[in-house]
Order: C-alpha cells, then sequence, then structure tokens
C-alpha cells in the first residue's frame, strides 16, 4: 500500500483544501507526528483511542480515527493577533461541520463523517512569540467484510 492511501494521507490531503479556503497564505505545512518551529505549521497526530464504534451480525464494522491537529501560530499580549488566531480556529471548525453537513468528506473508503470533536485549546506558549493550539478531529467510517457463502 502506498503512503498516499493510507487514512491519514487522505485526511491530511482533505485539510490542505479546508485550510486553503480559510487564507491566502500557502507558505505552510501539514506534517505527521511533528510539529515544527515555523509559524503556521500544522501537525496531525493520531490519537490512540478504541477505533471500533459498532459491530455488526454482518461482519461489518464502524470505526473512527481521533486526530490531534495541531498548530504553531503568532501570540502576543496583542489582543487583535490573538482575536484573529481564536478566529481562524472558530472558521475552520465551522469549515469541517459545514463540509461534513453537505456530505464534502476526505476520500477515505466508508468514510461517513468527520468532526471538530472540541473548539480549539491553545497548548502552550514557551517563548512568548508563539504558541501551539490544538484541535481535535474525529473520522468515522465503515469497514465491510464480505461473508464467506458455504455450499452445502
Amino acid at each position: 500500500m502506498a503512503v498516499t492511501d493510507y487514512r491519514i494521507s487522505k485526511l491530511r490531503e482533505y485539510l490542505f483544501e479546508v485550510i486553503n479556503t480559510l487564507t491566502t497564505d500557502r507558505n505552510y505545512q501539514i506534517n505527521a507526528n511533528m510539529l515544527s518551529n515555523n509559524i503556521n505549521d500544522y501537525s496531525l497526530d493520531k490519537i490512540p483511542t478504541a477505533s471500533t464504534i459498532e459491530k455488526y451480525i454482518t461482519g461489518n464494522a464502524l470505526h473512527r480515527d481521533v486526530y490531534s491537529f495541531r498548530s504553531r501560530k503568532s501570540y502576543s499580549q496583542d489582543t487583535i493577533k490573538n482575536l484573529e488566531n481564536m478566529g481562524f480556529f472558530e472558521q475552520f471548525e465551522n469549515a469541517i461541520n459545514n463540509n461534513n453537513n453537505e456530505g464534502i468528506l476526505p476520500n477515505i473508503n466508508g468514510i461517513q463523517s468527520i468532526e471538530c470533536l472540541n473548539p480549539f485549546t491553545m497548548l502552550s506558549n514557551s517563548d512568548g512569540k508563539t504558541a501551539i493550539f490544538d484541535i481535535q478531529i474525529q473520522i468515522t467510517y465503515k469497514v465491510s467484510r464480505e461473508r464467506e457463502v458455504i455450499s452445502l
């Protein structure tokens, strides 16, 4: 399986599309499990959770993946800058929710939904100039198991 076939890769592609609708600045990167020191970069980190939501008698199942979507943003005592950061994440959450409601989902086999599980949170402000923000994203997808037909 190619890296581009993984759910996290397809979610990453989708997030590029969402962010590109929210900003004209294309000077950013979405990494996997690594948040760089560059302002406006992002990291998509899988959170260890039980993946099976429901199992059906047919062998099919409903699964989920939960990700921490982190970003490093400029931070200061300037209220306007901090309101801009908050506004970006508010727009991001709205875009994800609107896309979900309209059926605009990541290109993942069996995907049922995508949602933000929480509003953003500021995780840290260690250097006084940047802060790390985080929002959790959940995708729900159906896994189909073909049943073997036994002839008698």
